[in-house]
């Protein structure tokens, strides 16, 4: 009898603690206009340390003119709050910092770097660097253009025969994980290897959902730009779109451009950008635009070639409501 009760309330409280609506349902958005929200080349960009192993952004880039100063940004009134998440360890594991552009030193950037993994979760590691913009309400569409440099040595992955498959570049949930909400839903942009040896890394996108009593994540849709092998230690500019919507109304976009190279559409993708069961989609109400998101066995891999893991980003703007 005692097994059977403790039994049921476990039950309960899993179910229970996937019963949360989302958190925005039913909330007025009013009309909905492009606004470009905010751009930096990071000139002047603060970084300082907070509690919680989080990271505060502060300045204004005396470069650009307008929406350029981090906290007008972070008290917009769509956005929650902005932050570099680390969940965990210090800045011997893992690091954001303010630096010069090594193929440029006039030039201020902002690097993510993983030396080593620094987030227990469950018998595993994993490292994870991120620009959070979370608790937002009513941002519906995102558009973003920034430029992306991987350190050269990065180009190590080609070389290992292990398949890449979960590197995060870039997050954008419809119901986070975390907030205990129906449907727990996301779509990411990642770095992706088939196994074997001198297999080229592409971007892979792919959009997958977590049932609320495992911790298994379920691929609705996803697709690789094998058409587009990556360039290392030289700037590409990304340029990203997602929608909010069911299989008919979603939708994904991105285009690259490399250094004194012709623009190249690698992904425009229709289909949901939410759970399939969602009943009441309230926006994009967490995402991470700017991401390092892997496994131990990835930055293990590096640390054992004595390469380095990191990447650089530099001219970031954020738009909501603006289309490709």
């Amino acid at each position: 009898m005692k097994l059977l009760l403790t039994f049921l309330i476990i039950i309960c409280f899993g179910a229970l603690s996937c019963k949360k609506k989302s958190v925005n349902c039913g909330l007025d958005c009013g009309t909905q206009s492009e606004e470009l929200l905010f751009q930096t080349g990071f000139t002047n960009t603060v970084l300082t340390n907070g509690e919680y192993f989080n990271v505060y952004f502060s300045g204004t880039d005396p470069q650009l003119s307008e929406k350029n100063n981090w906290s007008a940004f972070i008290d917009h009134s769509n956005v929650g709050f902005v932050e570099i998440g680390y969940e965990d360890g210090n800045d011997t594991q893992r690091k954001a910092s303010i630096v010069a552009d090594p193929d440029s030193t006039a030039n201020s950037v902002l690097k993510f770097q993983l030396m080593e993994p620094h987030i227990k979760e469950g018998k595993n590691y994993k490292g994870r660097v991120q620009l959070s913009v979370h608790d937002n309400q009513c941002i519906k569409e995102i558009y973003q253009t920034v430029r992306l440099k991987l350190h050269p040595d990065m180009v190590e992955f080609q070389q290992r025969s292990d398949r890449l498959f979960w590197f995060t570049l870039a997050e954008f949930w419809n119901n986070g994980a975390w907030t205990k909400e129906r449907n727990p839903f996301r779509v990411s942009l990642n770095l992706f290897k088939e196994e074997g040896t001198g297999n080229p890394v592409n971007f892979r996108v792919k959009s997958d959902y977590r049932k609320c009593r495992t911790c298994e994540w379920k691929e609705v849709w996803g697709e690789t730009a094998t058409h587009f092998p990556l360039v290392y230690g030289e700037w590409m500019e990304i340029e990203m779109y997602i929608k909010e919507g069911d299989a008919d109304n979603g939708r994904f976009y991105m285009a690259v451009t490399p250094e004194n190279g012709s623009k190249i559409t690698l992904f425009d993708i229709n289909n949901t950008t939410q759970h399939p069961k969602e009943k009441c989609p309230d926006g994009f109400t967490h995402f991470e635009p700017l991401k390092v998101y892997t496994s131990d066995d990835d930055i293990n891999h590096m640390k054992n070639a004595g390469k380095e893991l990191s990447l650089f980003w530099d001219d970031w703007q954020l738009y909501i409501n603006k289309t490709p």
